[in-house]
């Protein structure tokens, strides 16, 4: 008897929410939530963004599991990993060419920010992505060593990198953060930081700080 293990593309479903002002849609902000979370309670950690123009984008991770009694959701695991993160610049790609067709976006400012395991997400689709993304904030977790330096710093040419980082972040600690921006710079990758007084957590001051609002 052979054992063989092959692989098929198949088309499959994905979820997302999202936040639509009440006037015309001047920005997007996409925002990755973190392992274990799910779209539609992620999103309610950016009311304070709603201005009246701006759009909160929320996609969830293609993989769900059950942790306690609770689904949660997430981006990626070590198993085909790379299968996995073509298979969601892909689908967050999708998401956009659709929700340009479905909503007046097509002159509007459009951010990534992603938090904990949705940094890496946010990174890699922010250089590998079809379409330009103004902004990049980067919030409590270390940088995608794996990220292709060079296509992210020609994707950074008249846009911004932002990474904020909790003093009391228990999770990923400073030291770690510190890291992580010297391998940035190492690779010439011009980024701006914010540090709050916090954990593990959205800052609405350091996030509104990093968007000017």
């Amino acid at each position: 008897m052979k054992i063989v293990d092959s692989k098929i593309v198949v088309e499959r479903t994905a979820s997302y929410s999202i936040l639509l002002p009440e006037n015309k849609i001047k920005s997007v902000v996409f925002v990755i939530h973190g392992y274990a979370q799910l779209a539609k309670d992620f999103i309610r950690e950016f009311d304070f963004l709603d201005d009246g123009a701006t759009s909160i984008v929320a996609p969830e991770g293609l993989s769900r599991f059950y942790s306690r009694d609770k689904v949660g959701a997430s981006w990626m695991t070590k198993v085909n990993r790379d299968d996995e993160i073509g298979d969601y610049i892909k689908y967050l790609d999708r998401l956009e060419s659709s929700l340009t067709e479905l909503y007046d976006i097509s002159s509007a400012d459009k951010i990534i920010l992603g938090f904990s395991q949705g940094v890496h997400t946010a990174a890699r689709w922010f250089t590998e992505s079809l379409y330009d993304h103004s902004q990049l904030i980067l919030c409590s977790s270390d940088f995608a060593a794996d990220v292709d330096f060079i296509k992210l710093k020609i994707r950074l040419n008249g846009n911004e990198l932002i990474y904020i980082q909790g003093k009391e972040d228990a999770i990923v600690g400073i030291d770690t953060f510190r890291k992580s921006s010297s391998l940035l710079a190492s690779n010439d990758i011009t980024h701006k930081e914010i540090l709050f007084e916090g954990k593990h957590v959205i800052s609405k001051e350091a996030v509104s700080a990093a968007m000017r609002k």
